[in-house]
């Protein structure tokens, strides 16, 4: 009976263990998956820019501004590359982004910069409340 003892008390101790099956690793009904976190805004340029033209009105006043920019820039290093980008919410107002834009690339063409060191482009960011021109110096 002595030895048996051992034997009977260990077998009494996994009396109340389940055995591991497919059931052990399965969700449970009442556990419900988490929504998945919002996505990371996403950064569509990550310089940042020399001017910033908000067209919340239809005629913005930017002449001062730019000149007083594109001067600094020339001073710093005459050979600067100018990147002049539309920024729009949608498509729907591309053909007025672009003239935006071309309107910038000659206000800056009368401070005597020659249009091969100015890049025009257009992109699209659904975040923005109003039309902008961002000019870039690479």
């Amino acid at each position: 009976m002595t030895r048996l003892t051992p034997f009977v008390l260990a077998l009494l101790s996994f009396a109340g263990c389940t055995l591991i099956d497919q059931r052990t690793f399965a969700p449970s009904p009442e556990a419900k998956a988490k929504p998945a976190p919002p996505p990371a805004p996403v950064s569509l340029d990550s310089r940042i820019p020399l001017v910033t033209i908000d067209y919340t009105v239809p005629s913005p006043d930017y002449g001062e501004l730019l000149h007083a920019a594109v001067r600094a820039a020339e001073a710093r290093d005459p050979d600067v590359q100018y990147d002049v980008v539309a920024m729009l919410k949608d498509s729907s107002g591309l053909a007025d982004g672009q003239q935006h834009a071309i309107g910038v690339m000659r206000a800056i063409m009368r401070d005597r910069v020659p249009a091969t060191r100015i890049h025009l482009g257009v992109r699209s960011d659904p975040g923005l409340t109003a039309s902008q021109v961002r000019v870039y110096v690479r």
